[in-house]
């Protein structure tokens, strides 16, 4: 994905399991600080965003993608 200085970590939290509407979107530096919100380990939110396991707990609730800074 090029340079990961100007990449941010978005985070967007629904109100149900469906996912049809956004509560609120969060923007962070690393993966870490993702996992610390949600009271997590790094790991398992890297296989979430990877796809290599099923959203579980608060994973149900949220969207987790890269985008990049506009400067």
């Amino acid at each position: 994905m090029g340079n990961k200085k100007d990449m941010v970590w978005v985070m967007e939290l629904f109100g149900t399991k469906e996912k049809s509407k956004i509560l609120k979107t969060y923007e962070f530096c690393t993966i870490g600080d993702i996992a610390y919100v949600l009271d997590m380990e790094p790991s398992v939110i890297y296989n979430f965003y990877h796809r290599l396991i099923r959203p579980r707990g608060s994973l149900k609730c949220v969207n987790i993608y890269q985008k990049k800074i506009m400067l």
